[in-house]
C-alpha cells in the first residue's frame, strides 16, 4: 500500500512533519496529477491543497476514477474539502471543519478557501489569507468581546466582496478602523490577528494527516476498504486524461507515452501494418469473448466474420452495390476500383475502428508498443524535437509551434507518406488518427525536426511484429 498527500501552503512544513512516515508528499494537486500517480487498489490519497487559477483544477472524474479502482481518497482544508463535499456520496472521505461547513451548507463559495501564496522554494509564503480563517478569527474576537456580531459580519461581508488575493489581516484591520469600532478594540483586534489568528486550514490539514495514519493502522489490522457503488461512464474526456497521464521511463528520463505514439504514427513506415493487425486482433478477441467463437488467429477473414456478427458490414457474398455504398466514404476512388471487396471491407474496419464513440484505440496501441524496441528510439526523437523547438524559440522569441502553417504540415506529411493531399485524412485513419485536425495537432511538435532532419525521423524496419506477439 502506498500513501500520498497533496499539500502546500495549508501545511508548508508537511515534509518535516511526515519525515518518519512512509507518505509521499507531492505539491498541491492540479488536473492530471492523480492519474499520473497510477495508484493501485488499497492505496491512500489525501488532498489538502490544489491549484485552480494558474492551471486547471483537479477534475471530479479523476477522483472518481481512483475511487472506482479501490483507492481511498480523503480531502480537507482547501481543494480537498471542496472536492470531498462534492463527492462524499461517491465514497470520498471529508475531514475537518471546513469540509463539514461546505457539506452542511454553511459555506457555499469556492473562494472561501482560496488565497495567494509564494512558490514551494519560498515555503509557500502567504500573500493573502483564506476567508475561512478570517471568519474563524473573527468568531474568536466575538467570543472575547473584542467585536460584536454585527461589526464582525460587516467586516466579513466587505472582505467577501473583494477578490481572494486582496483579503488579509492588514486589510481587515484597515476596514475595522473605517467603522465606528473604538480604537482600543481595533488595537485588540490587531494584536489578536498578529498573535492568535485562527488557522482552521492548518488544523484540518493536521486532522487529515492523522486520518492517513489511522487508516494505515486499520489496514494493518485487516480492515479493507469498501467497494465503490458506482461505475464511471467511459467518456472521451476521461479516456484522454488517462492516456495523457501515461509515461515511459527511458535513458533520457520520463517521456509521455502519447508523444511516443504520435512519433510512431507519423514516421514509422510499418505503422499502418502494426495498427491493422492491432485492430484485427481486438475484433477477433472480442468475437471469441462475445460471440463464443473458437477463433484466436487475427486474420482479415476472422475480423470480417465478427463485423458481420455485429451487423457492421453486410455479407460480402450478397455482392449488392447498394449495400456497399457506405464504402465510398472510407476509401479512395482508386481503392474502390482496384482492391478486392474483402480488402475494401478490411480497410473500412481499420479506418472506422473506435473502442467507444469518440475513443480511438490509442491505449491498445500504447500497450502493444511497450513490448516493441521502437520505444527508446521514438522517445529520443520526441526529446530531440523539444530541443529543436526550444532553440527556435530562443532564436525567434515570437516562434510558437501552434502558429505553424497547417497546410505546410499536411504537405510535408503527404510527401513523406507518399499519398495525395486530398486522401491524407483517410491515410491518417490507417494510423489511428481520427481526423485531419488530429493529424495536424500530432505533427506540429515534430514538424521542424522532420522538415530539416528527414533521415533522422525515418523510422524503418523497427520490428513492430504482430499485435498479438
Amino acid at each position: 500500500m502506498t500513501r500520498y498527500l497533496f499539500v502546500g501552503p495549508s501545511l508548508p512544513d508537511a515534509a518535516d512533519l511526515l519525515a518518519a512516515d512512509d507518505i509521499t508528499v507531492p505539491p498541491p494537486v492540479a488536473a492530471g496529477d492523480l492519474l499520473k500517480l497510477a495508484p493501485q487498489q488499497g492505496d491512500l490519497v489525501g488532498i489538502i491543497d490544489g491549484y485552480f487559477r494558474q492551471t486547471r483544477a483537479v477534475r471530479h472524474k479523476e477522483i472518481l476514477a481512483l475511487l472506482q479502482t479501490g483507492v481511498t481518497v480523503l480531502g480537507a482544508a482547501g481543494m480537498g474539502a471542496l472536492r470531498a463535499a462534492e463527492l462524499d456520496t461517491f465514497g470520498m472521505h471529508g475531514v475537518g471543519r471546513i469540509y463539514r461547513d461546505y457539506q452542511e451548507g454553511r459555506l457555499t463559495a469556492d473562494d472561501e478557501v482560496a488565497f495567494l501564496h509564494g512558490p514551494a522554494d519560498d515555503g509557500y509564503r502567504p500573500v493573502s489569507e483564506a476567508l475561512v480563517n478570517i471568519r474563524a478569527t473573527l468568531r474568536l474576537c466575538i467570543q472575547e468581546g473584542i467585536l460584536d456580531e454585527p461589526t464582525a459580519g460587516h467586516l466579513v461581508a466587505a472582505l467577501a466582496r473583494r477578490p481572494y488575493h486582496m483579503r488579509s489581516y492588514p486589510e481587515l484591520i484597515q476596514l475595522a478602523r473605517e467603522t465606528a469600532t473604538p480604537a482600543a478594540n481595533v488595537e485588540a483586534l490587531r494584536h489578536l490577528c498578529a498573535t492568535r489568528a485562527v488557522d482552521v486550514t492548518r488544523d484540518d490539514a493536521l486532522q487529515l494527516v492523522h486520518k492517513l495514519r489511522t487508516l494505515e493502522e486499520s489496514r494493518a489490522n485487516g480492515t479493507t476498504p469498501h467497494s465503490p457503488n458506482f461505475t464511471i461512464a467511459p467518456t472521451i474526456y476521461l479516456h484522454r486524461w488517462q492516456l495523457g497521464a501515461r509515461s515511459v521511463e527511458t535513458a533520457d528520463g520520463r517521456t509521455a507515452e502519447m508523444s511516443v505514439l504520435r512519433m510512431c504514427q507519423l514516421f514509422a513506415r510499418d505503422y499502418p501494418d502494426f495498427y491493422r493487425d492491432l485492430v484485427f486482433n481486438h475484433l477477433v478477441q472480442e468475437c471469441a469473448s462475445n460471440c463464443r467463437t473458437q477463433h484466436t488467429e487475427a486474420t482479415l477473414d476472422r475480423a470480417l466474420e465478427h463485423a458481420r456478427h455485429r451487423n457492421v458490414i453486410p455479407d460480402p457474398r450478397s455482392n449488392k452495390p447498394e449495400d456497399l455504398s457506405f464504402l465510398d466514404l472510407w476509401l479512395t476512388p482508386a481503392e474502390r476500383t482496384t482492391r478486392p471487396l474483402k480488402h475494401q471491407l478490411g480497410t473500412f474496419l481499420v479506418r472506422s475502428f473506435q473502442l467507444t464513440p469518440g475513443a480511438p484505440a490509442d491505449h491498445l496501441a500504447l500497450d502493444a508498443l511497450r513490448r516493441r524496441p521502437i520505444v527508446p528510439t521514438a522517445a529520443k526523437l520526441v526529446n530531440a524535437a523539444k530541443t529543436v523547438n526550444e532553440q527556435a524559440q530562443q532564436t525567434q522569441s515570437t516562434f510558437d509551434i501552434h502558429t505553424l502553417s497547417a497546410d505546410r504540415i499536411l504537405t510535408h506529411i503527404s510527401e513523406r507518406w507518399g499519398v495525395e493531399p486530398g486522401t491524407l485524412e483517410l491515410h491518417a485513419l490507417d494510423r489511428g488518427m481520427g481526423s485531419r485536425d488530429v493529424l495536424v495537432a500530432a505533427a506540429r511538435p515534430y514538424y521542424l525536426l522532420a522538415r530539416y532532419n528527414p533521415d533522422l525521423v525515418d523510422l524503418v524496419d523497427l520490428a513492430f511484429g504482430r499485435a498479438g506477439d
